[in-house]
């Protein structure tokens, strides 16, 4: 039997004057950020009131009521919107401490927020994945429809930069998983997951989709790894997609679905 994990979305009009958590999803794609803000929640066993972003559509009352149109954002009680990976992720630790994802010793702390950045941030590795596939240099080409994506994110940086910083950003998360293991270690940060491991589950499916029985979504989307590699060039170490699919398969809610 085929599991339904697709969130029950609530009306924003309705979900403004509900209290506790809300949080918007990109609706239909399993967008990295809301992937893995969405996957911190359920293993912490918050509840939340999903509601849906229609990727690229105008999204008025999102705008109307977090002052912005992007996916995910999250709202507390009466709290003001938090829109950065990194806020919705110190409340969720907040909100629920156990079990962590933000190591509590504050050297490990320092460095798992670094990967993090690096996975999640501005210049980081799926930024510089967005600029990329936006750019149309190597495929597919450009049209109409990316054009209100890339006036959104539009950088003075070039292709060739992006390319470089995802595969620094790569190599390093590959050669740290490799020192875990030759360490007897299972994750990024040691014996225990953290929110590193969760984003990189997150972000991989840009580069090698899962299988549809770990994450469902649009074949268009299915299909932006083999765009990706055009830019990339060279295939990806597989001790990064061995360690997205055990996290995925021990730690996520599957099939992954938005």
């Amino acid at each position: 039997m085929t599991i339904d994990n697709t969130p029950r979305y609530v009306p924003i009009e309705k979900a403004v004057t509900m209290p506790g958590l809300r949080i918007a999803f990109t609706q239909g794609v399993p967008g990295a950020w809301s992937v893995a803000i969405r996957a911190i929640l359920d293993i912490k066993g918050i509840d939340y009131i999903p509601v849906a972003q229609d990727p690229g559509g105008e999204n008025k009352p999102l705008k109307d009521w977090t002052g912005q149109t992007s996916a995910p954002v999250v709202v507390f009680n009466d709290d003001r919107a938090r829109v950065h990976w990194s806020e919705m992720l110190a409340l969720a630790e907040q909100l629920q401490p156990q079990p962590r994802v933000i190591p509590l010793d504050e050297e490990e702390r320092i460095t798992m927020m670094g990967l993090c950045h690096e996975i999640c941030s501005e210049d980081g590795l799926g930024w510089n994945v967005r600029l990329m596939l936006l750019s149309g240099e190597r495929g597919p080409p450009k049209d109409q429809s990316g054009d209100g994506m890339r006036r959104k994110y539009r950088s003075p940086v070039t292709t060739e930069h992006a390319r470089h910083r995802v595969w620094t950003i790569l190599r390093a998360l590959a050669s740290r998983l490799e020192r875990q293991a030759a360490a007897g270690k299972r994750y990024f940060m040691g014996a225990e997951l953290t929110a590193a491991d969760i984003y990189w589950t997150a972000f991989s499916n840009l580069f090698s989709p899962m299988t549809e029985d770990l994450c469902t979504m649009p074949e268009g989307y299915r299909g932006l790894g083999s765009v990706l590699q055009l830019y990339l060039e060279d295939p990806l170490p597989q001790i990064l997609f061995d360690h997205r699919d055990y996290v995925a398969r021990n730690h996520f809610k599957i099939p992954i679905a938005l």
